[in-house]
């Protein structure tokens, strides 16, 4: 008997030992020389985001005179804003960012003053420029069109610090980017294995990206499209919280043996 108790409390003090772990991570612990090689990786150039069906656009027109048939300084206001105002949305950073602007349709048109219906969808933001451009021309004097995606969004869940939605105001980030906005990936995360849901021109693709391997930064997917879902596994270790057996068994197998080690405490006293 006192040998079976004996190796049950080694046993429940080995598993409580195994359950922890460091909590701090130590820098620079020793001072052996690195490998001072230094190695290069040829980067392809971020392609210009896509406007797509339900992206919000915000178009600024500026002028460096008036319109064209009035002598003063009229401003062209009227072309600037539009839409509804969208409810705050997390952006890449913290805070949070609300603005008016112009909805594409499902048809990739936009209802812009005085030009009507104009189709931006399929465009390169720069494409969108020239085109809203070449038609002001007629109505303002060399007009200046800047257009910015407000909701260039991208969704990031699964095992990380804070699920939910993020925004890239400037219409770029990598999925290193979009992890860190929301909050790494704990060790109970699996990095080795992030999905990526991209639906592109009626397609759904998935795609796997391994985190721990620098071949990751030249996979087509390491930069996001807006509307990309980013989703990070658990590991094993944090699987095993769902499973029966730990979650109804591994109590009760525990109190039991607590309850021996007290019975087995209580003889031993009564012996003395």
């Amino acid at each position: 008997m006192r040998r079976i108790l004996t190796a049950l409390t080694a046993g429940i003090i080995f598993f409580a030992a195994s359950c922890a772990g460091p909590k701090k991570s130590i820098y620079f612990q020793n001072n052996i020389p690195v490998d001072p090689t230094v190695t290069t990786q040829k980067i392809d150039r971020v392609k210009e985001a896509i406007i797509q069906t339900d992206d919000i656009l915000s178009i600024n027109v500026t002028s460096p005179s008036s319109i064209v048939e009035d002598k003063g300084n009229t401003t062209v206001a009227i072309f600037n804003g539009g839409g509804t105002p969208f409810a705050a949305t997390a952006t890449l950073g913290g805070g949070s960012s609300s603005s008016n602007g112009y909805l594409v349709d499902p048809s990739g048109y936009i209802d812009y003053p005085f030009l009507g219906k104009m189709k931006v969808g399929g465009l390169t933001i720069r494409q969108a420029k020239d085109a809203i451009a070449n038609k002001l021309r007629n109505i303002v004097k060399e007009p200046v069109v800047e257009i910015r995606i407000v909701n260039y969004r991208i969704t990031v869940l699964g095992e990380v610090g804070r699920a939910g939605t993020i925004i890239a105001p400037n219409h770029k980030i990598s999925v290193i980017d979009a992890i860190a906005g929301a909050g790494d990936i704990p060790i109970t995360g699996r990095k080795d294995n992030v999905l990526i849901v991209r639906e592109n021109e009626g397609v759904r693709e998935f795609a796997r990206l391994n985190l721990n391997s620098k071949e990751v930064f030249t996979s087509p997917y390491f930069y996001l499209k807006q509307n990309d879902i980013v989703y990070v596994e658990p590991a094993r270790i944090r699987r095993q919280e769902g499973n029966d057996f730990f979650r109804f068994y591994l109590p009760t197998i525990t109190t039991l043996m607590s309850t021996l080690l007290a019975l087995y405490g209580i003889i031993q006293l009564s012996n003395q």
